[in-house]
């Protein structure tokens, strides 16, 4: 397995720090500090660019796709999130948080005319689910934290990231202290109530495996753990960056995941070996986004130096 540098675009005026591909296409939704959220579709001849949705007065922090492609979540430094139809850019709805009190989101896997998405509460040290499909957002759920272990109790309890499992049974969200919690989406339960053990810094980035059995958690310690979810146990910590992990996605088939640092660096990981097969220095500043094609021909990594870099992998 190998990935190849395709084409790199200064897609923004300041750094991106999310990049996400919209399902059933070969489009690219980026967000950036400087405030805009962009489409871009990928082409031949490199990334091709179609739209910008504006309205947030600070940076992006996070950007989510449903499973259909049908809509966008953005999450940014102003406290608020809006949602907006991918067809015809309106805007769906629009969530104004607590200050501090929000930062990445996901939407639920699409099973019915339901739309939920999850928000990483912050400071408010829990996650929120949303039930976007009455006339404004309501608050479905609340899911807090699990209590700190005394080694963590003088450390902040602030939610960074947050994903769903790709069968929609369960939530993960990762917190500043480096706790990482696991709940049943259907009860709320937490599946382990002192949480995933083996990280003491923010975990940043969250990502189940195709079949939902294991995730991947992307850390400032350097590393990224895989733990078998339903025994809440941890099978591997995988080395090899610099400096903090920001984030991690895996290959749709499973045989692989990608992982970018605050060493500017991309790494490509074969699941059968468990070691890194690929190390890629295109970008010059913290690679804050990576992520696979849902056809898992491509990579799609977004960083501070402003530029989106596109890979072929084989």
């Amino acid at each position: 397995m190998r990935l190849t540098t395709l084409h790199k675009t200064v897609a923004h005026e300041e750094g991106v720090w999310s990049a996400s591909w919209i399902p059933g296409s070969n489009k690219i939704l980026s967000g950036s500090v400087d405030e805009s959220v962009k489409i871009w579709e990928d082409g031949q001849d490199g990334l091709q660019f179609l739209h910008t949705n504006q309205g947030h007065t600070l940076g992006v922090i996070s950007a989510a796709v449903d499973s259909r492609g049908e809509y966008a979540a953005v999450s940014a430094l102003d406290s608020v999130i809006r949602v907006w139809n991918l067809n015809d850019h309106s805007t769906m709805a629009l969530i104004e948080a607590v200050t501090t009190e929000t930062w990445a989101v996901d939407f639920m896997p699409r099973t019915g005319d339901q739309i939920m998405l999850a928000s990483a509460g912050g400071s408010r040290g829990a996650v929120l689910i949303w039930d976007l499909g009455s006339e404004s957002p309501v608050v479905q759920s609340e899911l807090f934290l699990p209590a700190a272990p005394e080694d963590k109790q003088k450390k902040e309890r602030f939610v960074l990231s947050v994903a769903y499992s790709p069968d929609g049974k369960r939530l993960a969200c990762g917190a500043m202290d480096g706790t990482v919690a696991v709940f049943d989406v259907e009860t709320g339960a937490l599946l382990k109530d002192a949480g995933l053990q083996g990280h003491h810094k923010p975990v940043r980035s969250l990502a189940f495996t195709p079949d939902s059995r294991s995730l991947l958690t992307a850390c400032d310690d350097m590393h990224v753990n895989m733990y078998d979810v339903d025994n809440s146990s941890l099978i591997e910590s995988f080395s090899g960056h610099e400096s903090w992990v920001l984030s991690v996605h895996c290959h749709p088939n499973g045989n692989a995941f990608v992982s970018g640092g605050s060493d500017s660096k991309v790494k490509l990981w074969d699941f059968g070996t468990r070691t890194c097969v690929q190390t890629l220095a295109d970008h010059n500043d913290q690679v804050w986004s990576v992520a696979f094609s849902g056809d898992g021909n491509r990579v799609v990594s977004a960083s501070d130096d402003k530029q989106l870099i596109t890979y072929g992998f084989a």
